[in-house]
């Protein structure tokens, strides 16, 4: 009678070859997640910029001064238009924020704000938009 001890070397190649793609899915998975970080990391920043733009033209709105350029109807958010775009820098990137303004219900006015990654440059953008009271 002949005693069978251990694994034949097809079976070892089999499992080595299931062992392998499991490794590179995991890899590819790897790749893919430094990825997804990097452009969650890249849309953070450019909605942090968004609202400190927001915050900076609703202060404005809330003083006392007659109607500065940035808050004059008017602005563009597919160029750059004088009085309605800046450049910020965060966390080593820079970004371009073009705002536009507009009348909105009861006396306010509609800020509508777009972020775009200048550089290093990078595909998307972030728009926010709120209402200010302008008297």
């Amino acid at each position: 009678m002949k005693q069978n001890n251990g694994f034949s070397l097809v079976e070892l190649m089999v499992a080595l070859v299931i062992f392998a793609f499991g490794v590179l899915a995991g890899v590819a998975l790897l790749g893919s997640g430094y990825r997804w970080e990097g452009q969650a990391e890249l849309e953070t920043q450019m909605t942090v910029a968004a609202e400190m733009k927001v915050e900076e033209l609703k202060a404005l709105a809330g003083t006392e001064l007659p109607d500065t350029v940035e808050l004059v109807p008017g602005g563009d958010l597919d160029s750059n238009t004088t009085g309605h775009w800046d450049t910020a820098e965060l966390d080593g990137r820079t970004f371009t924020r073009r705002w536009r303004i507009q009348a909105g219900p009861a006396g306010t006015r509609q800020v509508t704000v777009r972020v775009l990654p200048l550089d290093p440059p990078a595909a998307g953008y972030a728009e926010l938009w709120t209402h200010v009271l302008h008297e």
